[in-house]
This record gives C-alpha cells, sequence and structure tokens, in this order.
C-alpha cells in the first residue's frame, strides 16, 4: 500500500512541477510519508538526472500517473502551485501544494480515503534540490 501511496505523490508532485519547469542536472528527490496507519514515518528518496529536453515535461522523468487518479490545477503563482487529486476507483482524495526556486522544490499532499476496507490519513512532504550537473 504505501508503494501506492508513493507513487501517487510523486505523481501528483509530478503534475505540480509541470508548472515550473525545472533546472536540467541531477537532482535529489526525498519523500516523507506520515500516517496513523504506519508505525513510524516512511521516508523513501531517488536521485534522478532531468535532462534539458525532460525539463519541461515533467512525466519524462517522474513516470506516468497510474491508476485512476486525477489531478485538477489550483492556484498558481509565481513560486508556488496548488491542486486537488481525486481517485474515485480507490476512494482516494486529497489535495497539494508545492513551491519552487532556483534548484529548489518542496511540496505537502495530504490525501485521505478508504483503501482495502480501511480509512486512512496519510501527509506526505518532498523536497529536492539540484545537485550539479547529469553525471
Amino acid at each position: 500500500m504505501l508503494r501506492i501511496l508513493f507513487g501517487l505523490a510523486l505523481a501528483a508532485a509530478s503534475a505540480a512541477a509541470a508548472a515550473q519547469e525545472l533546472e536540467p542536472g541531477e537532482w535529489r528527490f526525498t519523500s516523507t510519508v506520515t500516517s496513523p496507519m504506519l508505525p513510524k514515518p516512511q521516508t523513501m528518496s531517488v536521485t534522478q538526472c532531468v535532462k534539458r529536453e525532460d525539463a519541461a515535461d515533467s512525466s519524462r522523468w517522474m513516470g506516468k500517473q497510474d491508476g485512476d487518479c486525477k489531478v485538477t490545477p489550483g492556484r498558481k503563482t509565481g513560486d508556488s502551485f496548488s491542486w486537488e487529486v481525486s481517485c474515485p476507483k480507490s476512494g482516494m482524495r486529497g489535495k497539494g501544494s508545492v513551491r519552487y526556486g532556483r534548484g529548489t522544490i518542496e511540496s505537502e499532499i495530504q490525501m485521505s480515503g478508504d483503501m482495502q476496507g480501511r480509512k486512512f490519513d496519510m501527509l506526505t512532504k518532498m523536497s529536492g534540490r539540484r545537485l550539479g550537473p547529469c553525471k
């Protein structure tokens, strides 16, 4: 279940990142998921090369959105973006926001729903920073 939720968080962050082109280069993304369903916070990290041709199309470096989830864009400012996400088949819904700057990105996603007959609430915080040129 954690992989599904982590994948959803990345997909939502991917949609948000599309609102702002990332600077090409090597990026390190770290996500921490907290939920009453989990014994302790779960953290996952990935290092990814974002090539120049991929920077404007986040689906090329963050992966394609899986499942029945639909991300609806919300408010956009010069350095932030918000959205709502709805997954009718899996019974999940939530909202998120992202803030970005030169070489950094931070997002927060709140999800709730009913998964496999169990209600859940989840908070995912993701941060990313550019490490330098791709190796």
